[in-house]
């Protein structure tokens, strides 16, 4: 690594990989798949309908469905998102996926997230409790459902 003044001298300039390209999980996966032979999840992943993106860590469900309670969209609608920038997928179909997986909740994940995080399970309920946009979605048992049915 060069020095401070050296690398200042240079005038570097920062730049990530989508100013080359866009970003398309979908041909990103059939590379990696090709090329390295990556294994998809066998089934889909929590909150959308794919198998590919993003699971490397069972930490970006939890990240995921955050994102879902603090905004109201969660997995699905980025993926959706995605998928009808790249013209894949039409808007009705993406709405009727997003309807039926986004804001899944990671159950599969609780125990394990438990354990990373040295919490208890009411630990964890308190902070999405928490987090949980109280204008978006409202709290029967022991999960937040929307009060919204997205359009």
């Amino acid at each position: 690594m060069p020095a401070a003044a050296e690398l200042s001298s240079l005038n570097p300039t920062i730049a990530k990989w989508s100013y080359f390209e866009d970003w398309d999980p979908y041909q990103h996966y059939l590379v990696a798949k090709e090329k390295v032979h990556l294994q998809e999840t066998p089934g889909r992943n929590i909150g959308t309908y794919n198998n590919f993106g993003q699971n490397d860590t069972t930490l970006y469900d939890l990240y995921v469905y955050l994102m879902y309670l603090k905004f109201g969209f969660g997995r699905c609608s980025q993926d959706v998102g995605i998928d009808i920038r790249r013209g894949a997928m039409a808007r009705e179909q993406a709405l009727a996926l997003v309807r039926k997986f986004d804001g899944e909740y990671p159950e599969p994940y609780i125990g394990e997230f438990l354990e990373f995080y040295g919490m208890t399970k009411e630990e964890f309920d308190g902070v999405l409790d928490k987090h949980a946009n109280k204008t978006l979605f409202a709290k029967k048992g022991d999960r937040w459902l929307p009060l919204f049915t997205p359009e």
